[in-house]
């Protein structure tokens, strides 16, 4: 029997999308298909992509000059302007479908192309979108899509009231590292991390974020309370780290790049980070509470919002808010209670397991 060519689509802006396609490249391929990961961004105009990447990444860093490019696209989204995005990488897509013959392409971001090609072809190949938020930008809409996988039941409404054929839309989470969604020896995991199983741990995730740009007073405040210890993981920000470590706090752990990242999930009682949607995600998997730090305006600010109104979070403005929030959150043993139950009550487990299965049932088998 001919194995099942799968075509993963790709772009390098941000790292949310990434991680969502590696998790269904390793589900599809454990179903026996051939899986083919392609940025093809990079791959059709490297050097443009390269320009609009950086441009990206300091915008993005701007908050509100990003709120300005993130709806106006959404804006641009209903007007002739998008025909020229959708053409973007089209012939790329035309002689890698050619090489590769893929059964099935899968967007984890929003390359319109595909959709469109398919529409060239008559439909010969159905493209799928796995939206990789709590929220939906208008680009992920494609009347020539033969799928939209969303992250709740609360988003696929939204879309059914922008007249978005139920049909289409499927409800399954978003795709995650099935490690955070597996239970662990907790006892190896505190002896592992030299974690007190006896206090209320906070994670905070620091990385290149610049979560904790000036992170002397935050850190100060949090060492003061015994009854708490603080895991910072700074990933590969080695300045933040040398920072932190020079404080010399007892109540302070900090760490760099760390791989198993789920089990510190596992072991923290409250993680204060910034909204992306497969961080969330990830946090909701090991049944997280959260404080969302600052969120930029657009998806982040969106995600976070949605996330405080199932009482799931809480957002923090700046880092004085951090330490006021902690305090609060662990010292109310009965509100981190509540706050678990209700990640549990909106959570998809086993998402990309969710997807893999509809795709393959509705179009292979």
């Amino acid at each position: 029997m001919k194995k099942i060519n799968i075509l993963i689509l790709t772009a390098p802006f941000g790292n949310g999308h990434k991680m969502a396609a590696q998790s269904l490249k390793e589900t599809f391929s454990q179903q026996g298909c051939n899986v083919l990961l392609y940025d093809i961004f990079t791959e059709s105009h490297p050097i443009i992509t390269n320009n609009i990447s950086r441009t990206y990444e300091r915008i993005f860093n701007l908050g509100n000059t990003y709120s300005r490019f993130y709806y106006g696209i959404d804006r641009i989204s209903r007007t002739k302007l998008i025909h020229l995005y959708g053409r973007f990488g089209y012939s790329t897509l035309k002689v890698v479908t050619g090489k590769f013959k893929p059964d099935i392409i899968v967007n984890t971001f929003p390359v319109m192309s595909a959709a469109e090609y398919s529409r060239k072809i008559g439909y010969q190949i159905p493209v799928v979108n796995v939206v990789t938020d709590y929220c939906c930008h208008r680009l992920w809409i494609n009347d020539n899509l033969d799928r939209i996988y969303l992250a709740t039941d609360d988003l696929k409404k939204k879309l059914q009231e922008m007249n978005i054929p139920t049909s289409k839309l499927e409800v399954t989470g978003i795709p995650i590292r099935t490690e955070f969604e597996k239970n662990l020896d907790m006892d190896e995991v505190y002896t592992k991390y030299g974690i007190k199983a006896d206090k209320k741990t906070v994670l905070i995730s620091a990385g290149a974020n610049g979560l904790l740009k000036d992170p002397g007073k935050l850190c100060r405040e949090l060492n003061r309370h015994e009854e708490l210890q603080t895991i910072i993981v700074c990933g590969n920000n080695g300045k933040l780290k040398r920072k932190i470590d020079s404080m010399n706090l007892k109540n302070i752990h900090s760490f760099g790049y760390i791989d198993e990242i789920h089990e510190l999930y596992k072991i923290a009682d409250l993680m204060v980070t910034k909204p992306g949607g497969i961080t969330l995600s990830e946090a909701a998997a090991a049944n997280l509470p959260l404080i969302l730090y600052k969120p930029v305006p657009g998806q982040e600010k969106e995600n976070a919002e949605y996330f405080k109104s199932k009482g799931a979070a809480l957002i923090a403005k700046n880092t004085s808010d951090v330490a006021s929030l902690v305090l609060k959150l662990v010292n109310s043993p009965k509100v981190l209670k509540k706050m678990k139950r209700n990640l549990r009550r909106f959570y998809n487990p086993e998402s990309s397991k969710r997807i893999v299965d509809d795709l393959l049932s509705r179009h292979i088998m």
